[in-house]
C-alpha cells in the first residue's frame, strides 16, 4: 500500500509546484477576503416600494375610484388625507390635459401619511381584512408603540384599506451593508426574501460560476500535465521497478491530482459558508455538500484528460481533448435546450376539452388548437406570435349552447390579467369552428368557467361576473386604445355583457381561486388565506353563506374545486385539504406521494365524488373526495402528463408528452381512446437525434442542478414568474440524482479504458 501513498504524494507534490496553483490560491483568499465584510442590519418594514406593489393599475384604480365616490370608506379616508394636488389629479384622472399619475407619486403619497394618525378612523377599518399583526398593534396601547411601530402599524392599515394592491411583507427587514456603509434602499428586504434569495440565487450562481467554471478549467490547467510526464524517460521505469500494478500506478496518479482539487475546492466552499455564517448569519449547512460534488464534477472532465495523456503523453494534448469535450458537451445541451424551448414547450397542451368527439386544447404558446381526425394532425385555430407571453384561457365547453370558448390574453404569462381589449371568442360547429369575435371579457379577468345552468362565468380583481344570454359581440364601437385605455375600463362599474354578482363587500385579493359547484348556483372562493361559500338569490346576485379562515400563510396561492358535497383545495406550502361543502368543516388531509407540488385541480361537472390532482412533476393522482383516499385505478403516461379535464365521473381526459391525449376509464383503468397526431420535420429531429443523443451523452452541465438543489435544500423551484393568483405558474423539478449517475457511469468507463490501455502497453 505504501508504494501506492508514494504516488498519490508525488502526484500532489507535483501540483503544488505549479505557479498556476499559488495564483488560484491566492485569488481564492482575496474574494473571500473581499466578500467578508459585507453585513446585514435589522430594519423594520415601513415604506412602501415599487415592488411591494402587485398592480399600479389596481393601485390607481382604487384610489380613483375613492376619489369619486361619495362613501365614507377606509380608501377614502386615506384619499382625503393625501396632498391636495394629489386628490385632484385622482379625481380627475383620463380627462384631457391632465397629467398621468405615476406610480411613485402615489407611493411618495402614501409614504407620507405613514408619520401622521388623524387619518385613522377606527370604525371605517373594522370593514376591513386585517391581518393579525395589524390587530394586535390595533388593541396595544398607543403610548407603548415607539415611532418604528407606529409607522408600520399606519403601514398596515394602508394595506387593509387598500387590498390587494401591495404584496403583505414580514415586518422584519434587513438591510445589506458593507463594512459600515450602508447600501441603498433597494437593497432593504426582509429576512425571509434576503434568505431565498441568498441560498436560491446568490450561493447557486457563486459556486456554479467559480467553481463549476472558473476553477474546474483551471484546476485542468493545472493537473493535465501528471499523467503525461509519467511517462517521461526514466520516469516510468523507476515507477514499475517497484511492486505496482500498472493500472493501479495509473489510478494513483490520478487520485493524485484530484486530491489537490479537494483542497482547493475545501478552502473556497468553506470560508464562503464560515463568511456566510458569521456574517449573514445564515447557517446553510448544505453549502459543505458541495465540496464532493465539484471533486466529482473535476473527476469527471479529469477522467478524459487522463486518458488523453496516456494515449498521446502530452500535456498540451490532454487539456486541449478536455477542452474540446466541454465544448461537445455544452453543444449538446444547449442543442436540446434550444429544441426544448422552441420546438417541445410551444407545442405543450396547457388545457384540454372534448365535445362530440371534438378535441380542442391551448397550448403553452398561447394557440388555441383542434384535433383533425381526417388527417391525425393539431389544426390552428387561434394563432399566437411566438414570444408574445400570451396566455390562453379555455378551452371551455358550454354544452347547452353547443359552443367552445377560448380567450387570448395578451402578455398574460407575464401579466396574468386581462386588458381592456381582451375579447372573448366563440368556436361552433356551424361556422366550421371558426372563431366569431365575442364580447369583451371584463378588465381583470382571471379565469373563466361554466355555471350549472350553462352560463359563461369569469372571475378576477372586478369580482365573480355572469355573461348575458348574447356572447357575440353587437358593438360597432372601435375598442379604445393608448395608455389609458386600460385605467378608464378599470374605472367602468360593468362590462358590457357581463354582469357583477359577487357580493359587493366581498373584495377578491390576491392571490385567488373561483370555482362553481356542480348541479347547482353556490360558489366556493378562496382568497388570501379565506375560504367562502358563496350562494345565489333569485336575483341570481351572489351573498357570503359561511366563511373560514384557513391556517397557514394567508399568501399562499392556491387551486380550488369542488364536488356535490366536498370541497378540495391544494395550497402550495399546505398540501391538500377537503371540506365539506356546507360546514366548512375540514374532512381529510390527502396523502400526497409524489416530489412536485399540485398545480391543478379537477372534479367532474356531474357533482361525483372525485378529485384529480396534476403536480408539477407531470404525474397526476386520482382521489375519493367522501373518504380522501385515493382511488386504485392506475394512470398510465405518469411524468408525462400536461393538463386533464373530466368528461364525467367515470371517465377523465388526459394530454400528455407535449400533444398527445388520452380517454382513461377510472373504473377499470382501460383506456378508451388515444389521439396520436403526426409531427413535423423539427419534432422528428428533436425526438430522434437531439433527445437520443442527449440521452447517451455525459452531462457534467447538469450538474449545476444538484448544486442548486442541494443549496436550495428542495427539489422543486419556480421556473419563471409566479403568479400572484395562480397555483399552476411555471414549476421545474431539479435533475439532482440522474447527472450524478449518467457523470458517474461515464468516469467509470473512461477509467476503466486507462487501465486497459495502460495494462497492455509495452512502454
Amino acid at each position: 500500500m505504501k508504494p501506492y501513498i508514494a504516488v498519490v504524494t508525488d502526484a500532489f507534490r507535483e501540483a503544488l509546484a505549479s505557479r498556476v496553483l499559488w495564483i488560484v490560491s491566492l485569488g481564492v483568499f482575496v474574494f473571500l477576503a473581499v466578500l467578508a465584510p459585507l453585513g446585514l442590519r435589522d430594519e423594520v418594514t415601513t415604506q412602501f416600494k415599487r415592488f411591494d406593489v402587485t398592480s399600479s393599475q389596481r393601485l390607481k384604480s382604487l384610489l380613483e375610484n375613492s376619489a369619486r365616490s361619495t362613501r365614507d370608506t377606509a380608501a377614502s379616508q386615506v384619499v382625503n388625507a393625501l396632498d391636495p394636488d394629489l386628490q385632484t389629479r385622482l379625481r380627475d384622472a383620463g380627462k384631457p390635459n391632465v397629467k398621468r399619475l405615476r406610480t411613485h407619486e402615489v407611493l411618495d403619497g402614501l409614504n407620507n401619511l405613514l408619520d401622521e394618525q388623524d387619518w385613522y378612523d377606527a370604525e371605517l377599518w373594522k370593514s376591513t381584512t386585517r391581518l393579525s399583526e395589524l390587530r394586535e398593534l390595533d388593541q396595544a396601547d398607543a403610548e407603548s408603540l415607539n415611532e418604528v411601530q407606529q409607522r408600520r402599524r399606519n403601514r398596515l392599515r394602508l394595506e387593509a384599506a387598500l387590498p390587494g394592491a401591495f404584496h403583505p411583507r414580514s415586518g422584519d427587514s434587513v438591510r445589506l451593508r458593507y463594512a459600515m456603509f450602508d447600501f441603498p434602499d433597494a437593497f432593504v428586504l426582509t429576512r425571509t426574501q434576503f434568505v431565498e434569495i441568498l441560498n436560491k440565487i446568490a450561493l447557486p450562481l457563486i459556486v456554479n460560476l467559480l467553481l463549476g467554471v472558473l476553477g474546474v478549467f483551471i484546476a485542468i490547467l493545472v493537473t493535465g500535465s501528471i499523467i503525461p510526464e509519467m511517462f517521461q524517460s526514466g520516469s516510468l521505469q523507476l515507477l514499475l521497478s517497484k511492486p505496482i500494478g500498472r493500472s493501479l500506478l495509473f489510478l494513483s496518479k490520478f487520485l493524485g491530482g484530484c486530491s489537490f482539487v479537494f483542497v482547493n475546492i475545501t478552502l473556497m466552499i468553506v470560508g464562503l459558508w464560515l463568511i456566510v455564517g458569521f456574517r449573514l448569519q445564515i447557517w446553510n449547512h448544505n453549502l459543505l455538500l458541495c465540496i464532493p460534488l465539484f471533486v466529482f464534477l473535476f473527476i469527471v472532465y479529469y477522467s478524459v484528460s487522463a486518458v488523453a495523456g496516456l494515449i498521446w503523453r502530452n500535456a498540451i494534448v490532454s487539456i486541449a481533448v478536455t477542452v474540446i469535450f466541454w465544448m461537445a458537451c455544452f453543444l449538446v445541451e444547449v442543442t436540446h435546450e434550444i429544441f426544448d424551448q422552441f420546438v417541445a414547450q410551444p407545442a405543450t397542451i396547457r388545457q384540454i376539452a372534448q365535445t362530440d368527439g371534438d378535441l380542442f386544447a391551448t397550448t403553452q404558446k398561447g394557440e388555441v388548437i383542434r384535433y383533425g381526425q381526417s388527417d391525425s394532425h393539431w389544426q390552428t385555430v387561434l394563432e399566437a406570435e411566438f414570444g408574445s407571453g400570451t396566455r390562453a384561457m379555455g378551452p371551455l365547453v358550454i354544452p347547452q349552447a353547443q359552443q367552445v370558448l377560448v380567450a387570448q390574453i395578451r402578455g398574460g404569462r407575464f401579466n396574468p390579467f386581462s386588458g381592456s381589449n381582451d375579447t372573448l371568442q366563440l368556436l361552433t360547429e356551424q361556422e366550421n369552428w371558426k372563431p366569431i369575435d365575442g364580447i369583451s371579457l371584463p378588465p381583470g379577468t382571471r379565469e373563466m368557467f361554466a355555471g350549472a345552468d350553462g352560463s359563461l362565468i369569469v372571475y378576477g380583481t372586478r369580482g365573480i361576473s355572469r355573461a348575458g344570454n348574447t356572447l357575440e359581440s353587437e358593438s360597432t364601437e372601435a375598442p379604445a386604445t393608448g395608455m389609458l385605455s386600460g385605467l378608464l375600463s378599470m374605472l367602468k362599474s360593468e362590462t358590457a355583457g357581463f354582469t357583477v354578482i359577487s357580493p359587493t363587500d366581498l373584495s377578491l385579493d390576491t392571490p385567488m381561486s373561483v370555482a362553481g359547484v356542480p348541479t347547482s348556483q353556490s360558489f366556493v372562493v378562496y382568497t388570501r388565506g379565506r375560504l367562502i361559500r358563496l350562494v345565489a338569490g333569485d336575483d341570481q346576485k351572489l351573498a357570503i353563506d359561511r366563511e373560514i379562515n384557513l391556517s397557514g400563510a394567508a399568501n399562499q396561492r392556491a387551486a380550488i374545486a369542488a364536488t356535490a358535497r366536498q370541497l378540495v383545495i391544494a395550497r402550495e406550502d399546505s398540501g391538500v385539504e377537503i371540506y365539506d361543502l356546507q360546514s366548512l368543516e375540514k374532512l381529510h388531509d390527502v396523502p400526497l406521494d409524489t416530489v412536485g407540488k399540485p398545480t391543478q385541480l379537477n372534479t367532474p361537472a356531474d357533482g361525483g365524488d372525485r378529485v384529480a390532482i396534476r403536480f408539477a412533476d407531470k404525474t397526476v393522482q386520482l382521489f375519493d373526495t367522501s373518504t380522501g383516499k385515493p382511488l386504485s385505478v392506475s394512470v398510465p403516461k405518469q411524468g408525462s402528463i400536461t393538463s386533464l379535464d373530466w368528461i364525467d365521473s367515470q371517465q377523465l381526459l388526459i394530454a400528455y408528452d407535449l400533444d398527445r391525449a388520452l380517454t382513461l376509464d377510472v373504473s377499470t383503468g382501460e383506456v378508451i381512446q388515444q389521439w396520436q397526431p403526426g409531427r413535423d420535420v423539427w419534432r422528428i429531429v428533436q425526438d430522434w437525434i437531439v433527445r437520443p443523443l442527449h440521452a447517451v451523452f455525459p452531462k457534467p452541465g447538469e450538474l449545476g442542478e444538484t448544486v442548486e438543489g442541494i443549496v436550495i435544500g428542495e427539489r422543486e423551484i419556480e421556473a419563471g414568474p409566479p403568479s400572484e393568483v395562480d397555483l399552476a405558474y411555471d414549476r421545474r423539478i431539479l435533475k439532482i440524482w440522474q447527472p450524478l449517475l449518467n457523470c458517474g457511469v461515464f468516469t467509470l468507463l473512461m477509467l476503466g479504458c486507462g487501465c486497459y490501455y495502460v495494462s497492455r502497453q509495452d512502454f
